[in-house]
Formats: structure tokens, C-alpha cells, sequence
């Protein structure tokens, strides 16, 4: 049989894979992951004393929007980076989206913030170890959907890395809200926004050795 022959013949053999069925195993290994960070969590730190307040304040559901919504971005992104075809990178620049509109509303809230309370509202009491928390607390979740991407067989394999930090980092940042009792936005545009691009460095680093196949 020639080369060209026994490639036809095990092509014809193989069943197609549903997009549905990536979509539900990369949320399954996203699962696990962010269950074991906030395990994880709740074991070594636990949560901030006056959660049972903070979850019916605004700032408190910003952080969760901003880094929901990049986390739904991210996924996305994770998914088409995921497949074996060539891929834009351009489609990277929709996780700034979110990044964008956090900035517009940092803004208003520092256009309207005392002059004395500024410096506080970009650092408050916790800058310096803010972005390695995150970080910390994203790497369960960095695991498991590095694990589940290597699966799908990825070519770009730095963006592919990428796309999956990104996401495990913002997926660290929900669970880190928990903790956290910072409410200025322009504190997590900065740190939370640095933590979470940490993890998508980490991903990007890590893809071609961990991602290959």
C-alpha cells in the first residue's frame, strides 16, 4: 500500500468532534480549577470579614464584571486558538475591550475624587502584592485549561498559551475579589488588570513547551 493510499484510508476513519464537545471539556477543566483555587483559598486566607456587605456594593460586582467579562473573552479566544487552524492574532485585542471601559469609568470616578484621595485610589493598601496574588490564586486554574488545551492540539502555540493565562488570571481574579477589600477602580484597572496579564505571560511562555504535541 502506498503512503498516499493508507492516509486516505485512516482519514475516512476518523469521527468529527463536535465544537460543542471542546466547548463543554474546556469548561469541565475551568471548573475544577476555579473550585480548587477557591478551596484553596478559603483553606489558607479565607475570605475578607464583611463579604456578607460587600457583595450588594457596586465596587464589589466591578471587579466581578470586569474580570467576568474577560473571562468569557478569554475562553472564546482559548477555544479558536485551540483548534489546529491559523488563526488571527488581531482577535487578541478584544480582551481590551473590557480594559477600555474600566478605564473610562476610573477616569470619572478620578475626575471626581478629592485631590488628597487620588494617590490612595491607585495604590490603596495592598499594590505591591495584589498582581502576585492573582497570580497565585490563578494557578489551578492555569493548569487545568493548559492541560485541556494541550488535548486539543494547538498550533499558535504562544497565543494559544496566551489566551488560556488570560483567562486562568482573570478567573483568579473572581475568586480573589473574595479577599480583597479594595473598591477603588482605578486600583483594579492597575493591579488587578497587572495580575491577570502576569498569568497571559505566563501562558504565552509556557505554551510552546507545554501546548506541543
Amino acid at each position: 500500500m502506498q503512503t498516499s493510499d493508507l492516509i486516505k484510508q485512516l482519514s475516512t476513519q476518523v469521527m468529527p468532534v463536535k465544537r460543542q464537545s471542546l466547548v463543554l471539556r474546556l469548561l469541565l477543566m475551568w471548573s475544577c480549577g476555579v473550585v480548587v483555587a477557591l478551596v484553596l483559598l478559603l483553606f489558607s486566607t479565607g475570605v475578607r470579614r464583611d463579604l456578607a456587605t460587600a457583595i450588594f456594593t457596586l465596587p464589589f460586582w466591578i471587579k466581578w464584571i470586569y474580570a467576568g467579562t474577560l473571562i468569557a473573552i478569554g475562553a472564546s479566544l482559548s477555544l479558536k486558538f485551540a483548534r489546529p487552524e491559523r488563526q488571527s492574532i488581531h482577535v487578541l485585542w478584544w480582551l481590551m475591550l473590557p480594559v477600555i471601559l474600566l478605564t473610562l469609568i476610573a477616569m470619572l470616578d478620578l475626575s471626581h475624587a478629592p485631590a488628597k484621595d487620588i494617590h490612595r485610589m491607585w495604590l490603596g493598601h495592598s499594590a505591591l502584592m495584589c498582581p502576585w496574588n492573582i497570580l497565585a490564586v490563578s494557578l489551578p486554574v492555569f493548569i487545568a485549561l493548559m492541560f485541556i488545551m494541550r488535548r486539543f492540539a494547538p498550533t499558535q502555540l504562544v497565543t494559544a498559551g496566551f489566551a488560556a493565562g488570560c483567562t486562568a488570571g482573570a478567573s483568579g481574579a473572581t475568586v480573589y475579589a473574595l479577599l480583597c477589600n479594595e473598591n477603588a477602580t482605578p486600583f483594579i484597572l492597575a493591579w488587578y488588570s497587572l495580575g491577570i496579564l502576569l498569568c497571559g505571560l505566563l501562558g504565552a511562555t509556557l505554551g510552546p513547551k507545554i501546548l506541543r504535541w
